[in-house]
């Protein structure tokens, strides 16, 4: 059942509850309405026609036409009884034109005991109720409220109907519009019009809407960077490939082609040699290949420990870029940090000094690794590069953002701030700032 249905079944109901109770009240009025009005004339009847019969003033041959004056009442009988008990003579009520039913007679009546008064030589006059012109009226006036009663309700009925269903139309808006999000349009928008309460669900949806629709732009974003950034290792690798390792297999390939020469002339120490150049190339070869699996996976953070890593990947860059100055400072006990922490520290060294080194031209790089006392491990790496050669004003590359993620993972903040070059610092908590967090967040 929709929620227009329950809700109008649910007024309908309440109205036909309060429309049955206003007319059994009004049942119980008529009720006693009508025995007060048939009561009164009982007593006026009774004391009319007992005055008229003890002073003598009507006398036994005038009987009958003292019940006859009851003809046409609107409330009473009078009927003549003989001595023996007979009936001699009845009265004609007033008739009216549509009788109430049987049912509503039954409800309404009050069933007054009729009255007997002795007449002379042994007669006598009895006065009963006649109600029936006073329940048709009580029927008609009842009538009458059961009419406007149920125009009411009907009248009610139908305006919560167009009331519930202009109020819910945009709810069915909305639904259209989910279904569209959900098939990726997070360009559609809902008129925020209407009651409050729908009105605050509609802004809420296209609040939503544009979150999802800036949340798909980033995505794309980050999807291009990405691509952007495997093309790039990618040229990288092949660079390293080529300039570093293809030299060498080149020079392994000359040395060994000259072996089978020098073996023919007899000259050993010369063979002695070339074998060690063919080793010492390969170890080159062997170092170097070391280095580009290190920088595809980070395992030097396992393998060498924390502060050994930091060392080994500042050593990287100082080796590939020897006209830049680094300096390195790591002041912590890494017993302390988990490995998470020291996974993301080792990311912002990693990413900061790729970044000062590829992009800022530099003649100083500073990195800082230090527990400052107050729970957090400080992350910082600075640079004197060039903000223009670093691209500054430019969105975030997916390093950075890459950067961002990690460290908010970790539960820390990350901070690029822009100077004499620029300076990268990340927060980390660590000991018990760590478990703090973490019990707040649970």
């Amino acid at each position: 059942m929709s929620l227009r249905s329950r809700v109008l079944v649910a007024i309908a109901l309440v109205l036909c509850i309060n429309a049955a109770l206003g007319a059994g009240l009004a049942v119980v009025r008529a009720h006693a309405a009508l025995r007060a009005e048939l009561g009164a004339a009982l007593q006026g009847a009774e004391r009319s026609v007992r005055g008229a019969v003890q002073s003598h003033a009507v006398p036994a041959p005038d009987l009958p036409r003292l019940v006859r004056g009851y003809d046409g009442d609107r409330h009473l009988r009078a009927l003549l009884l003989a001595p023996g008990g007979g009936q001699v003579l009845r009265s004609a009520p007033f008739t009216p034109a549509h009788a109430a039913p049987g049912w509503f007679s039954t409800l309404v009546d009050p069933r007054l005991e009729a009255v007997r008064i002795a007449a002379p030589g042994g007669a006598a006059i009895r006065l009963e109720p006649a109600p029936g012109a006073d329940l048709a009226d009580a029927w008609l006036n009842f009538a009458d409220l059961l009419a406007v009663l149920s125009f009411a309700c009907l009248l009610g009925c139908g305006l919560v109907y167009l009331l519930i269903g202009e109020a819910l139309k945009p709810l069915v808006d909305l639904a259209e519009s989910l279904r569209r999000i959900g098939a990726g349009d997070y360009q559609i928008r809902v008129d925020e019009g209407g009651v409050s309460e729908v009105a605050s669900i509609a802004r809420a949806f296209n609040l939503m809407a544009g979150q999802l629709a800036s949340m798909r732009s980033r995505n794309r974003l980050l999807e291009d960077q990405l691509l952007r950034l495997q093309d790039e290792e990618r040229a990288d690798l092949a660079r390293d490939l080529h300039d570093d390792i293809g030299p060498y297999l080149f020079a392994v390939n000359v040395d060994a082609a000259m072996i089978p020469q020098l073996a023919a002339s007899g000259r050993a120490q010369a063979i002695a040699d070339q074998v060690r150049a063919i080793q010492a190339h390969v170890a080159h070869m062997q170092g170097r290949v070391r280095d580009i699996l290190g920088r595809l996976r980070p395992t030097r953070v396992v393998e060498l420990g924390f502060v050994p890593a930091i060392q080994d990947l500042v050593e990287f860059w100082r080796g590939r870029s020897p006209e830049i100055d680094f300096a390195m400072a790591v002041e912590v006990d890494e017993s302390r940090l988990a490995d998470e922490i020291r996974e993301a520290a080792y990311r912002v060294v990693q990413e900061g000094l790729s970044n000062a080194v590829r992009h800022g031209r530099p003649s100083e790089v500073r990195v800082l690794v230090r527990d400052d006392g107050s729970g957090e491990l400080l992350v910082e790496v600075r640079d004197n590069g060039s903000a223009a050669a670093a691209g500054a004003g430019r969105a975030p590359g997916f390093g950075i953002t890459g950067m961002k993620e990690r460290v908010a993972l970790a539960g820390g903040t990350l901070d690029i701030a822009r100077g004499r070059g620029w300076a990268v610092t990340a927060r980390l908590p660590t000991g018990r700032r760590r478990r703090a967090r973490q019990k707040a967040t649970a």
